[in-house]
């Protein structure tokens, strides 16, 4: 069987139980409007691949249900308001909404936030746009010019030549014969790629300004790392190594692209320790390794934040006057981070909580939007593991948007309202009638064409209606007659 059957066997089972799921879904909207009682937190946020399958979900934060899916183009406000508006109709208005800081998901939201609902940007992608204003043209310039140092490229063909040697024998290489200690493969290798730890997300982590600080360092390491008496192969692959490290001292562009590289990663590191935002809070972390707050002591530390960010942007502001001039004033990394938070500082705090009848906090909104996140990330994942492929992009085209709903399955308090348990289900579905199934959203692969194609089915569903209802007038006839 061929690569294109096995694939579309799962994915026309796919598209038969999302048809049905989402019609349940839809006809329990009563029973989930019930179930979550004192409200939600409205989590919205979209995803593509390379371009293709724009999926754009609307989640309840506090349980991690998928309420609203659907496929969009791109993320204009024309697209997603329509979904935003499905959402707050069938489930009521949230008690808050957490997205990220594009112009058109603030643009769908405005008149949830003109009623006056808690509008709250999410504190990753608030810093991760910080950091990206402070080092978007030194890192863009370090980048080019490490390109056309191509000292990367002659590090790893160091390293290849180096691997020939033995640790024991010697061996005649590129630098002569004799044995070379796995210390210097390990220098060569740490220049490379660091201590072998995943790196994080840019701005969260600058991997070319880690490199160029890496060979500034080179040589001195390799005082400590390859001590005594060297080899003759060792001595020459050391003498290459200083060659290939001392050509960034040759251009001076690259002592100003790291030192204003340097000043401005200070300053954001500042900004993300006020925050508190660790690695465990970004949304490719592993979610195990993050141990969430009691509610209760998260909503105070949100109040600490809040004021520590306060007295900084304070500092910052002091920090700005005592610029000796204009044009530094304007491009310091202080000043960049005083605009965001003028900005967008009323955003970023104001979480709404949930208390008990006792007036104890029991749930506390999120200050990231890393729910919608980390589903996606779960999704691809799932994904990437059952095609076995990396690019995603025709694989979510044909997903249907409905998709999303499946995962809502993995909730028990989810299948409790939708149907009692998974063993029911079945029956649920039997239980469907055709007006609830017509109450779903086509399933169709082109989000741009789905308004015409839905037109093109109520045309020719009048159509019909019309030649049934002259066929019936033709037999009244002939019967009178």
């Amino acid at each position: 069987m061929g690569h294109c059957a096995v694939h579309r066997q799962p994915l026309c089972a796919l598209r038969s139980v999302s048809h049905y799921l989402e019609a349940l879904h839809l006809a329990r909207v009563p029973q989930f409007r019930a179930a979550l009682g004192e409200g939600y937190p409205l989590h919205i946020d979209a995803t593509c691949e390379h371009g293709k399958g724009g999926l754009f979900v609307c989640m309840d934060g506090w349980r991690g249900w998928v309420l609203v899916a659907g496929r969009i183009p791109s993320e204009h406000e024309n697209h997603l308001r329509p979904l935003v508006e499905k959402a707050t109709r069938l489930f009521g208005d949230p008690i808050a909404i957490v997205r990220d800081m594009g112009q058109g998901g603030a643009n769908a939201v405005a008149p949830l936030r003109e009623k006056g609902i808690t509008d709250l940007i999410c504190h990753y992608h608030f810093l991760a746009a910080v950091g990206k204003k402070l080092f978007e043209q030194p890192y863009g310039l370090l980048r080019k010019l490490l390109k056309s140092s191509k000292v990367r490229t002659d590090l790893r063909a160091l390293l290849r030549d180096l691997r020939t040697y033995s640790t024991t024998s010697p061996h005649e290489g590129r630098f002569g014969k004799g044995v070379v200690r796995e210390e210097l493969l390990a220098l060569v290798l740490w220049i490379l790629e660091g201590d072998g730890t995943k790196d994080l997300l840019y701005p969260f982590a600058l991997v070319h300004l880690e490199f160029f600080q890496r060979c500034r360092e080179a040589l001195q390491r390799a005082q400590c790392w390859v001590q005594g008496a060297r080899t003759l192969p060792e001595r020459r692959a050391v003498d290459h190594l200083a060659t290939l490290v001392r050509r960034l001292d040759k251009d001076n562009r690259f002592a100003t692209a790291v030192t204003r590289l340097e000043e401005g990663w200070q300053t954001f590191c500042e900004l993300r320790e006020v925050l508190q935002l660790s690695n465990a809070e970004l949304p490719r972390a592993d979610v195990r390794a993050h141990q969430k707050e009691l509610a209760s002591l998260e909503a105070r530390r949100l109040r600490e934040i809040e004021e520590a960010l306060r007295e900084y942007r304070a500092e910052l502001g002091e920090r700005i006057a005592s610029e000796q001039s204009k044009e530094a004033r304007s491009t310091s990394p202080s000043t960049v981070i005083v605009k965001y938070l003028d900005r967008y500082g009323e955003r970023l705090f104001g979480h709404p909580t949930r208390r008990d009848e006792g007036g104890n906090i029991v749930a506390i909104v999120e200050r990231t939007n890393n729910v919608p996140e980390h589903f996606f990330g779960h999704e691809k994942q799932h994904l990437r593991r059952r095609l076995g492929r990396a690019n995603l992009g025709r694989d979510l085209e044909d997903q249907p948007a409905q998709a999303a709903l499946v995962a809502n399955l993995r909730h028990p308090d989810y299948v409790r309202v939708l149907c009692g348990s998974l063993d029911q289900l079945p029956m649920a579905f039997a239980k469907l009638d055709e007006r609830a199934l017509q109450q779903t959203t086509p399933l169709c692969r082109s989000n741009r064409d789905s308004r015409l194609q839905h037109r093109i089915r109520v045309l020719l569903k009048g159509e019909q209606t019309v030649i049934s209802g002259t066929d019936g007038q033709e037999s009244n006839r002939c019967l009178t007659r």
